[in-house]
């Protein structure tokens, strides 16, 4: 049995990944892949988790988590999504840190401590994640990190307290190029798979027009490669993405043009310290 954990981060794809993989539910179900609501696990796995707080489960507590979840027993791999099975947005902050609760992973993975665990993470550049968490007023401007190395120092973090997991990774800003790889990879299917909602990521960012041309174009172009579908997808996205959509004014309390930049330029090398880490499935177009 293998168990993938999808932590977020916070601020990326908003839940729009689990939406995606259940368009797919039945199909999934047909390879191995249980898909089970939201509702039936968030709270649950909340509550528990805060009860043992690091403690392993039982056998008894973890094939009640099992049976409560499962919407089959025949699964052999189970997706389960949320942003906060780490924390609330509030505390995704820290000062010089991102996510530094990131070890409560463990708690996550010492539920099932008989069943393999997966984490599945998007990454996404500090110059615009730390702005747009504070824009949703889910953190304070003070908290704002500020130093290189973030999300490496979060999967460093995250095999600390869990050194046998798994992690797959892949940047925000690639999701709409990429998403039905994420999905497959998250769902653990090959490409041999034809699942439904590989343009949802990057519908969300489309014009109307756009969306409807992705959408004519895709029941045109069925069976299409993930190379083919990537350079479908940039076209489309050169000629319809919405401007507030991939362009965002950074305003916070010292932060200027070089701030953004030095960021920006350190996440390209703190991205390439997580894609070359061991462990690490790493998603790119």
């Amino acid at each position: 049995m293998d168990i993938v954990f999808h932590i977020g981060a916070h601020a990326t794809d908003e839940g729009l990944l689990i939406r995606s993989l259940l368009r797919n539910r039945d199909l999934l179900a047909g390879h191995g892949v249980g898909l089970p609501g939201p509702g039936r696990y968030r709270q649950l796995i909340g509550e528990v988790s805060t009860t043992l707080r690091g403690a392993a489960a039982d056998a008894e507590t973890e094939a009640m988590l099992l049976d409560t979840i499962r919407d089959d027993e025949t699964a052999t791999r189970i997706v389960l999504s949320n942003e906060n099975f780490i924390c609330r947005p509030q505390l995704a902050l820290g000062t010089g840190r991102l996510y530094p609760r990131i070890e409560k992973a463990a708690w996550l993975g010492l539920l099932f401590p008989e069943t393999r665990v997966s984490f599945a993470l998007a990454l996404r550049n500090p110059a615009t994640f730390v702005p747009d968490m504070v824009r949703k007023g889910e953190t304070s401007p003070v908290n704002a990190p500020r130093a290189g190395g973030m999300w490496s120092d979060v999967v460093e973090r995250l095999f600390d307290a869990c050194p046998d997991a798994e992690v797959i990774a892949w940047c925000h800003e690639d999701a709409p190029l990429i998403w039905s790889q994420i999905m497959r990879e998250v769902a653990g299917v090959d490409a041999g798979v034809a699942l439904q909602g590989g343009f949802d990521m990057a519908k969300k960012i489309m014009t109307d027009a756009g969306r409807e041309r992705l959408t004519e174009f895709s029941t045109r172009q069925a069976g299409m490669t993930e190379r083919q579908r990537t350079r479908a997808v940039a076209a489309f996205l050169a000629a319809h993405a919405r401007d507030d959509a991939v362009t965002q004014e950074i305003d916070l309390p010292g932060w200027t043009e070089e701030t953004v930049a030095w960021l920006s330029e350190d996440y390209e090398e703190d991205v390439a310290a997580v894609a070359e880490a061991r462990g690490v499935t790493f998603l790119s177009p």
